[in-house]
């Protein structure tokens, strides 16, 4: 186990919860990003950050027989300069992955990405719309939730 952290129970009652990080897999893209596997009272959670679906996130899977919440990227940042390379997973890879992953809730982030008007236009290409990513999760993850949030809005488990 990585480090770990307690909060204050607040709305919980004064029950202390401890999370911890648990396991993460460096990007594969070229920048510091990494994945993440979070663990809050015996249940985990896994978090996507800027990454492509690499062969190293099905370790993942061995170490965990489900995971509660999975919150992968979908946006499949691509980069115009570079030939248009691919540094994020998109919709259907993010969805392969949920599956994977054994995952109860699955909730697509990096949706609402903009790089900008210039950099949009000329430098990033990219495809966030969640209906791609739910569309793709009810053949590649049919044990899984997906819930869809508008930016900013909280998400209750």
């Amino acid at each position: 186990p990585g480090s770990a952290a307690q909060r204050p129970g607040g709305a919980h009652g004064g029950v202390r919860h401890r999370l911890s990080r648990r396991a993460g897999a460096s990007a594969r893209h070229g920048v510091p990003e990494s994945t993440y596997l979070l663990e809050m009272d015996g249940r985990p959670a896994f978090f996507g950050a800027y990454t492509l679906l690499i062969p190293e996130l099905a370790e993942v899977a061995r170490q965990f027989s489900e995971i509660d919440l999975v919150l992968p990227p979908i946006n499949g940042l691509q980069i115009r300069p570079r030939f248009n390379r691919q540094v994020v997973m998109d919709a259907e890879e993010a969805a392969s992955l949920a599956g994977t992953l054994p995952a109860g809730t699955a909730v697509p982030i990096h949706s609402a990405f903009t790089g900008g008007k210039v950099a949009d236009r000329l430098l990033l290409k990219h495809d966030g719309r969640p209906e791609l990513f739910r569309d793709a999760a009810t053949a590649l993850a049919p044990q899984t939730t997906v819930r869809v949030l508008p930016p900013g809005e909280p998400l209750q488990i």
